[in-house]
């Protein structure tokens, strides 16, 4: 029998991931933050996940549900946190007292999350022998249904991971791509958050249809009426900021033709694809932002192009149009991102040099 896999996080990933492994034959120790949970008080009470999904479908009776952290991380080979990344700190503070040695943490997908957590490590527990990674993406799109199950209607054919430093990649993926065998190998953990393709077409997505947003009081596709020809050429431009700041470190992200852009769902319906019809069930079941408040603007900008506009900075890279996104999305909110996001400064990394900070992601 397979150890268990730890799953950290009650939202749609990671109850979609809770039921796929079980309902696949793994013991999931499934952990929600107790701050949050009211949010599984039904999955508490019948101790069971249901998913209508792509490749396999049922009633998952969850080995373990708690929200008690040293539960959770109990003889788990495998930590995946699946949280919004404004979520991460939280759930990082919790789970590391009860981290173990030889332990993988897998943050999906990761925002620059793996660094931060590298450096909490060091600060709290720097004996702890524990392999850190994070993913590009998700490997499910899903949606929780107004009647609690889980709606899996969208794959991500590849994941690109990398663990930090990279050296230690190889580990990972001989662990975890027998369970997900989307997994590839990234260049190293900048190059696998650059390729999040959530902050390339999120934040244009919505900042561009402020307007419809609200007027439609949550009545908005944006799959379907918000990527429109300009938008799109918006996405492409981020998108190309994106490349240059990867091959600034000598690396690889994810590549997309032109022509890939230029359909209403974008890139999305390449980093992410239905069986049939990708485009028509991004349209029709892919709903939202329901407001300005949602994660496409509110995790995006802060968490996702922030940290890049940062590191285009330091490593004489323009990202105007990533600038001029995070500006709009601060008036739109009435937030400074810049001050509230990932900084580098907050990541531990604003002071070191291109050489430094390579050797430190490489290994």
């Amino acid at each position: 029998m397979h150890k268990p896999v730890a799953v950290l996080g009650g939202g749609n990933g990671g109850r979609c991931m809770a039921a796929d492994l079980t309902l696949r034959g793994y013991k999931v120790n499934f952990y929600e933050h107790p701050n949050f949970e009211d949010k599984i008080k039904t999955i508490q009470e019948t101790g069971v996940i249901n998913l209508v999904g792509i490749d396999v479908s049922g009633a998952a009776k969850i080995h373990k549900i708690t929200t008690l952290m040293e539960e959770a991380l109990e003889n788990a080979e495998i930590i995946n946190v699946i949280t919004p990344s404004f979520a991460h700190e939280i759930f990082f503070e919790e789970m590391i007292p009860f981290l173990q040695d030889e332990q993988i943490v897998i943050v999906w997908a990761g925002d620059f999350g793996s660094i931060h957590l590298v450096n909490l490590l060091k600060e709290k527990c720097p004996e702890k022998k524990v392999i850190v990674a994070e993913t590009n993406t998700l490997p499910y799109g899903a949606r929780i249904t107004p009647e609690g199950w889980i709606d899996y209607h969208v794959f991500a054919p590849k994941v690109l991971i990398s663990s930090l430093p990279a050296t230690e990649t190889e580990k990972v993926l001989n662990k975890a791509k027998g369970i997900w065998p989307s997994l590839v190998a990234a260049d190293n953990v900048i190059a696998a958050a650059l390729s999040n393709p959530n902050p390339l077409c999120h934040p244009p997505g919505a900042l561009l249809n402020t307007g419809r947003i609200q007027y439609s009081k949550g009545e908005f596709y944006m799959y379907k009426e918000g990527i429109t020809e300009a938008v799109a050429r918006v996405i492409k431009a981020v998108y190309e900021e994106t490349l240059a700041l990867a091959e600034s470190l000598d690396s690889e992200i994810v590549h997309y033709e032109n022509h890939e852009f230029m359909t209403p769902a974008s890139i999305m319906s390449i980093a992410l694809q239905a069986p049939f019809d990708t485009l028509g069930i991004m349209a029709t079941r892919v709903k939202g932002p329901r407001t300005i408040e949602d994660r496409y603007i509110t995790e995006d900008l802060p968490y996702g192009l922030v940290p890049m506009s940062e590191l285009g900075k330091k490593l004489g890279v323009k990202t105007s149009v990533i600038d001029a996104l995070i500006n709009i999305g601060c008036v739109v909110c009435k937030s400074n991102f810049w001050e509230t996001g990932r900084t580098l400064q907050k990541l531990g990394i604003d002071a070191m040099e291109k050489d430094e900070l390579l050797k430190f992601i490489q290994g």
